[in-house]
């Protein structure tokens, strides 16, 4: 039998350049090591570029499981994460570096998917993250190129002409079709084609039964003449696609990746996004293009991106990250009913989300420890006017009538957090002191799987016993590890 012959898409090669950024060797880790790497930033004062690029250093082989890779590693991470995250903002003239907003950012709200999301609408091409180089390729091809608007630009196009057509199926897509029929056609790239255009050719594709990857093709072939694998191929177009399901924008099944449903007022903003970084604008219309010219514009990039940071832009769906049937008490205030049932609200309601679980949690261990008397006591007492130090007054249920003063830490995250630092204000560290045994940390991390609680009771006992670490920074920066504490199960409240 003969074998059936297999058509290729073809991208002619006018059209065709192959979209490239820089690729962090911790992607397969990257909510932990982001999460880090902005503790650990934040922690560095203001000083000179040698003496924060040392500390910086250290940190990155201080990350578990670093202790022992070559320093050429740890160096490409050095020279990563600010090329892409901009973690620190460095002034050679002036020989200072400082931590970006972008670290602080992620450091003080604790909401991965929400700085991602920043992140990913910020991201274009042209862009600082890219070398002098590859920046003058993209500007004499003509290419202004946002990949996470257009991806989802064409996702819901793709769901329009399904609908049309009387089809129930979403509009799927994976990183070999956005790779050859976004990422690298020019025709795409500089706007030259419409979303509208894109959706048909892939669904098109699909009806034909037309292949992408091609190791004969000679647009497969590397620097050495040999074929690239279809992962090499494809890795840009699909960090893009995955960076995207982790700010929960996507949802992956098979390879393939569809718009989360719940997320249409995100998916919307990315959709009619205008805005643009224009810093690279004028060398559009040059016909040599001088490298150091381009380096110039690297810090204004970088300050565009880090003043995206913006808190409210975004919306954690926060029940689409903590599972729709988990039970959380919320009859004992407005506010907390509030985070949950509505769809107006921003990361600051993480904070707000951790209490309510945590308050159901503690009326739980009320009851199933024999004092419910106290149930009805168990309180939120922080609020905007007024910070005692500590967000929940509960009791020990000891055989006592000693109250236990909590303080809760909440971290958002698509994927299981495995970094445990937090931020303790001044006056949280002055009343764990004054309160001592009765004083406890709850520190919270919500992923889309698993809820996760540990237990930190007398912190400042705790740092003085070394069995946590704390470094002073407008309060104090704590740091534990699973040595010393172990997860508590955390209870869902039922009456």
């Amino acid at each position: 039998m003969a074998s059936k012959e297999v058509t290729y898409y073809q991208v002619p090669d006018k059209y065709w350049h192959r979209i490239h950024f820089v690729r962090p060797r911790f992607k397969s880790n990257i909510e932990n090591v982001l999460l880090y790497m902005a503790n650990e930033c934040c922690r560095i004062p203001k000083c000179s570029c040698e003496e924060y690029n040392r500390r910086y250093f250290n940190a990155i082989k201080m990350f578990p499981g670093n202790i022992d890779m070559a320093d050429k590693t740890l160096h490409n991470w050095r020279t990563e994460i600010p090329a892409l995250f901009g973690f620190y903002k460095e002034d050679k003239d002036l020989d200072i570096t400082e931590t970006s907003k972008m670290a602080v950012f992620l450091h003080e709200n604790q909401d991965l998917t929400q700085f991602l999301r920043l992140f990913l609408f910020s991201f274009q091409f042209p862009g600082g993250h890219m070398k002098p180089q590859d920046l003058k390729d993209i500007i004499y091809h003509d290419i202004r190129f946002k990949p996470a608007r257009t991806i989802i630009q064409v996702l819901m196009s793709g769901n329009r002409f399904l609908g049309e057509m009387g089809s129930e199926k979403e509009m799927s897509i994976s990183a070999e079709e956005a790779t050859y029929c976004i990422f690298n056609d020019i025709r795409v790239t500089s706007g030259k084609v419409t979303a509208d255009q894109v959706a048909q050719t892939i669904l098109g594709n699909r009806k034909k039964k037309i292949k992408y990857y091609n190791p004969k093709d000679s647009k497969s072939m590397s620097l050495t003449g040999k074929a690239r694998s279809k992962g090499d191929m494809t890795r840009y177009a699909g960090d893009i696609l995955d960076y995207m399901e982790i700010a929960n924008l996507l949802e992956e099944h098979n390879g393939y990746y569809t718009m989360k449903g719940n997320e249409l007022a995100s998916l919307n903003t990315f959709a009619n996004d205008v805005t643009w970084f224009s810093g690279y604008e004028s060398f559009y219309k040059k016909k040599d293009i001088e490298t150091m010219e381009l380096s110039k514009v690297e810090p204004l990039w970088f300050e565009y991106v880090n003043n995206s940071m913006k808190p409210d832009l975004f919306k954690t769906d926060i029940r689409s990250i903590i599972g729709q049937s988990d039970e959380i008490d919320v009859v004992f205030e407005d506010r907390i009913k509030d985070v949950v049932t509505s769809d107006d609200r921003t990361s600051k309601d993480i904070g707000n989300l951790g209490e309510a679980i945590i308050c159901g949690h503690e009326k739980m261990r009320l009851k199933i420890n024999g004092y419910d008397e106290f149930i009805k006591l168990v309180q939120i007492v922080d609020s905007p006017t007024y910070h005692p130090g500590f967000d929940i007054d509960s009791f020990e249920a000891d055989g006592t009538e000693d109250h236990r003063y909590i303080e809760v830490k909440t971290t958002i995250s698509k994927q299981r957090i495995q970094m445990y630092g937090f931020h303790m204000s001044p006056n949280e560290w002055r009343v764990a002191g004054t309160i001592k045994e009765h004083y406890c940390v709850y520190r919270l991390m919500l992923s889309e799987k698993e809820k996760i609680l540990f237990i930190l009771r007398n912190p400042v006992a705790l740092y003085k016993t070394d069995r946590i670490e704390a470094e002073p920074r407008d309060g104090m920066e704590i740091t534990f590890s699973t040595e010393h504490f172990e997860p508590t199960q955390l209870l869902s409240w039922k009456r």
